[in-house]
């Protein structure tokens, strides 16, 4: 019987911007009771589960937040009113948000003040893409399928286009493709998918030519681990994309020789590990 290989990605799991939001809590809970933030932290329920056994309170508005306390601003940003409804209270801010997020936060405020029609390719419902948004006066038009252009217009005359941090590169090219091959004269490109996804992506791909099986790890909520589900799956690999060790099943192995793992942004080291020794308990 041939000896079944697991390969990790060399790039899974936690990304810079998560890992700096999930360190500042750690650090800041030592020294405070108390620490709210609006949504989850990070798009991972083990995480934001450990996170909250030691202090932190996830509440859906600023309205749940008490006055005087402290709130930190997630990996994917805020809008501008719940940052200003904050410093109003007196709520201490704790800035959290992503390096990468913050990059495209500006870049939309820059098409705003410039007048340019705004087009952002990402989820509308997305937090970061709420984010963003404001800065443009919830002006820009948010599409996740190049098809959807055929349902928009624009009246300005130069199209600043951007992305959601951990949307796909094939999406923006074919967003821009589209809008030139509809007649619009003037588009300003503004690649702000972050560096770790874009890696993340294009590894997953190369990965996925190379296994018989690919298990991606992270929330089902997270953007960037769907889109690597995404990838993976349109290369024509058969793929799982889980949460946790105990959803793996045993018949998923049984034709793999070559299996393949891959995390996203928001999934910790420990859920990694603990999948990894999952997949060597079923298949040796």
């Amino acid at each position: 019987m041939k000896e079944k290989k697991i390969i990790v990605a060399k790039n899974a799991g936690f990304c810079f911007g998560v890992k700096r939001a999930v360190d500042m809590v750690d650090e800041l809970l030592k020294g405070k009771k108390e620490i709210y933030a609006i949504g989850e932290l990070v798009h991972n329920n083990q995480v934001i589960e450990t996170l909250e056994m030691k202090g932190l309170k996830t509440v859906k508005s600023l309205n749940e937040i008490p006055d005087g306390s402290v709130m930190i601003i997630r990996s994917h940003g805020a809008p501008i009113d719940v940052i200003e409804g904050a410093k109003n209270r007196g709520i201490e801010i704790i800035d959290a948000t992503c390096p990468f997020v913050n990059k495209a936060r500006i870049v939309a405020n820059n098409f705003y003040k410039k007048g340019y029609g705004i087009l952002i390719c990402g989820d509308k419902n997305h937090a970061e893409i709420i984010g963003i948004n404001s800065l443009t006066d919830n002006s820009a038009q948010i599409i996740n399928d190049a098809k959807q252009l055929e349902d928009i217009s624009f009246e300005k005359n130069i199209i600043g286009v951007m992305s959601q941090t951990t949307y796909k590169l094939s999406l923006l090219k074919e967003v821009v493709s589209g809008l030139l091959d509809g007649g619009y004269k003037k588009v300003v490109i503004e690649n702000t998918i972050c560096l770790d996804s874009a890696t993340k992506q294009a590894e997953i791909k190369s990965l996925a030519q190379e296994v018989d099986l690919m298990i991606v790890v992270g929330g089902k909520s997270s953007s960037n681990t769907n889109k690597l589900a995404e990838i993976s799956k349109a290369v024509g690999t058969k793929t799982h994309h889980i949460e946790i060790a105990d959803e793996l099943k045993l018949e998923w192995f049984d034709k793999a020789n070559n299996i393949g793992v891959a995390a996203g942004a928001s999934t910790a080291q420990f859920l990694i590990d603990e999948v990894v020794n999952g997949i060597e308990k079923i298949v040796k």
